[in-house]
């Protein structure tokens, strides 16, 4: 299958991302308030997080689309 000139590089994490394997369920603070979700890709100093929905965090699913880079440091393992 074609990747359209798209290159997919592995990335290996820092050592603190070494903690937040993809799967893992975390917790973090976006926008003053706490939020959970599931790491969907590792990066090097972040990951990207795919968003918990809840009831009252609506609009940052709508605003993120469900998903939200986060820095390694700012997150919990759940």
């Amino acid at each position: 299958m074609a990747t359209f000139g798209k290159i997919e590089a592995h990335v290996d994490p820092s050592e603190a991302g070494k903690e937040f394997p993809v799967k893992t369920h975390v917790m973090f603070t976006i926008r003053g308030e706490s939020q959970t979700g599931f790491v969907t890709k590792q990066l090097r100093n972040a990951a990207v997080i795919e968003i918990d929905e809840k009831q009252d965090n609506g609009d940052l699913i709508n605003q993120s689309n469900g998903v939200v880079v986060i820095n390694y440091k700012q997150m919990k393992k759940i």
